[in-house]
């Protein structure tokens, strides 16, 4: 399998596929960005609410 991004269509097709192996691959890729770059949720998360205090202090 190659490199497909983490998104729900990945996981969802390798769900519905059935495969352990793509599961197994799929999770190994999922760990390893979250050690690299941690929970990008929560990031995003943070930023919204930097943007929205940002622009609320705009005149």
């Amino acid at each position: 399998m190659g490199h497909i991004p983490l998104y729900a269509v990945a996981a969802t097709q390798a769900i519905a596929k059935g495969d352990v192996a793509e599961l197994k691959n799929l999770h190994a890729q999922a760990e390893k960005h979250l050690q690299e770059y941690g929970d990008v949720a929560t990031v995003l998360q943070l930023l919204k609410v930097e943007i929205a205090k940002a622009e609320a202090g705009k005149p």
